[in-house]
């Protein structure tokens, strides 16, 4: 395709930003000295405009069952408000697009990178061919073109979503808005009909007076960033207005790089039917719900059947370790969601199927592994590894501030990242990530269990590419193991300090797969590792 004809199809999948704008807020004197002192400030941006569904990206075949499209990943202007445009980086043009597909369909994707640095394009919780993984060593650098094409085979149903994956460029491309929702549909959709479904992608900004993306801060660095500009499909605090008893389906993505969201919604009840792999086999209620980066949740909520009230589905403070310069927001409750119902008749509620789906639970491994994840100074480690598993390969040991190896290595942080990037490594197994190291070695089809064990002192997201895993049980600091009281398909899991989880999963794709912390920021100071698929 001419690149012309692409930016005239480009056009058709809406706005790039919804009319209600930015959410921008002020922060004078909450971070360390190296946070800009000028940062946009909300007071002029509406909340509480209506919930806008997101920009689809365009289907440009006419053939039944095949998904084809171009993503073009580029700085745009994006007005925000008084005259000021905020320069954001985006997949064509539009914050947080949507792909939709079907489990058989055929994705058929080109890339064409107009950044000015490598980038990839990784499918978050697809199971994919290892070639078609976005993975760092499959960089597209800058002016080039790279084609993904790939079956979403059967078992492929649920929310997941597609962002950059460079070597040591993730956080900063993450940081400017880059990510996008895919939306796999099964051939059998067992919900009823009756079900109000609406997709939401949680996302967070910072954003200086100019309308610039914020420079990284130690804070970021250390902790994962947490922009201060919380935005749900691109919106300041949208507002959806429904009929009383209604039910509601929110599927959600935590797109951020550092921030956990713990859930709540005012008076009621919340409902989880799915995770990151799909429908779970019976709804568990839940009061709240924490959604670490990178997770995805299916819930259901009956709304109450009182007419024009309003209720607030918000993110309520969670300790999750903090170095450094605590931001005033983490202490306070930050409004996601404010759902209204009408002066309307009551919807009845809603049977679901008893189950939803089925979960088979995989058998007995055939190898064990332990992983660690830990943060240490360097002048305290001596980087040792820990590993006592019989399949543990040994490639280069350089660390992540040493040789590219694969890949075009067109994403370096810029020299003012490095400036402020703190002098600690974030390791697996005592090490710290590089692109020519091979940490582990398996064999497709087996089933592998893994005891990773969080040997620090804040949370981190656990995440695995290539497959989906079960969480068969969990130990906390000082206590026994646990059996997990119900079973889902994950690729994404929170590990507490001192936590321990006990995973079981099995790689069908032969390849070099990554598995590492979802806060952005420390896969990409090292807490990031491969394991190797024959």
């Amino acid at each position: 395709m001419k690149r012309r004809e692409f930016l005239r199809y480009t056009t058709l999948g809406g706005l790039a930003l919804s009319g209600s704008g930015l959410l921008v807020h002020a922060l004078a004197g909450r971070h360390s000295q190296t946070l800009p002192a000028a940062l946009l400030d909300n007071a002029s941006i509406p909340a509480g405009q209506p919930l806008q569904p997101l920009p689809r990206i365009v289907n440009l075949s006419d053939q039944v069952g095949r998904f084809h499209s171009v993503l073009t990943p580029a700085a745009h202007a994006v007005p925000v408000s008084d005259g000021l445009e905020a320069t954001l980086w985006l997949y064509n043009g539009k914050v947080a697009p949507l792909i939709e597909v079907r489990e058989g369909d055929e994705l058929d994707i080109t890339l064409m990178n107009e950044l000015d640095q490598d980038t990839t394009l990784h499918w978050h919780g697809v199971p994919v061919p290892q070639a078609q993984d976005g993975a760092p060593w499959d960089a597209v650098a800058s002016g080039e073109s790279r084609h993904y094409r790939y079956i979403l085979h059967r078992g492929s149903a649920g929310l997941h979503w597609f962002h950059p994956h460079p070597h040591e460029g993730t956080a900063r491309q993450v940081a400017h808005g880059l990510a996008g929702a895919l939306l796999v549909r099964p051939r059998l959709d067992v919900l009823p009909v009756e079900v109000e479904e609406h997709l939401l992608v949680v996302s967070d900004l910072r954003l200086t007076t100019e309308g610039e993306v914020a420079s990284h801060t130690a804070e970021d660095w250390m902790n994962g960033r947490e922009g201060e500009l919380l935005l749900v499909n691109g919106q300041r605090a949208p507002r959806l207005d429904v009929a009383p008893g209604t039910t509601l389906r929110l599927r959600l993505i935590n797109a951020c790089a550092g921030r956990y969201l713990r859930l709540r919604l005012e008076d009621h009840e919340l409902t989880l039917i799915g995770t990151d792999g799909g429908l779970i086999e019976r709804p568990q209620p839940l009061k709240e719900l924490l959604i670490t980066p990178g997770e995805r949740a299916d819930l259901l909520v009956r709304v109450s059947e009182k007419p024009e009230r309003s209720f607030e589905l918000a993110s309520h403070p969670y300790t999750r370790g903090w170095m450094g310069a605590k931001p005033t927001h983490l202490d306070e409750i930050a409004p996601l969601l404010s759902i209204h119902t009408l002066n309307a008749g009551v919807s009845p509620a809603v049977k679901l199927p008893n189950p939803l789906s089925h979960i088979e639970p995989l058998g007995e491994p055939a190898v064990r592994r332990q992983v660690e994840l830990a943060e240490v100074m360097p002048d305290h480690s001596d980087h040792s590894a820990v590993n006592d598993t019989p399949h543990a390969g040994h490639g280069g040991n350089d660390s992540h501030h040493g040789s590219h190896g694969r890949g075009h290595g067109g994403s370096h942080p810029s020299d003012e990242d490095r400036a402020v990037r703190p002098k600690v490594d974030f390791l697996i197994n005592g090490r710290a990530f590089a692109m020519n190291d091979v940490l582990f070695e398996g064999q497709a089809g087996e089933v592998e269990e893994w005891d990773v064990f969080n040997n620090s002192h804040m949370d981190h997201p656990f995440h695995v590419h290539g497959t989906h895993f079960q969480v068969i049980a969990t130990r906390d600091a000082d206590s026994e193991w646990q059996d997990a009281p119900w079973l889902a398909w994950k690729d994404t899991v929170n590990l507490a300090p001192y936590q321990r989880l006990r995973l079981r999963m099995v790689f069908i794709e032969p390849g070099d797969w990554l598995f590492h912390c979802h806060i952005i920021e420390h896969e990409e100071l090292g807490m990031m590792a491969t394991i190797r698929i024959s």
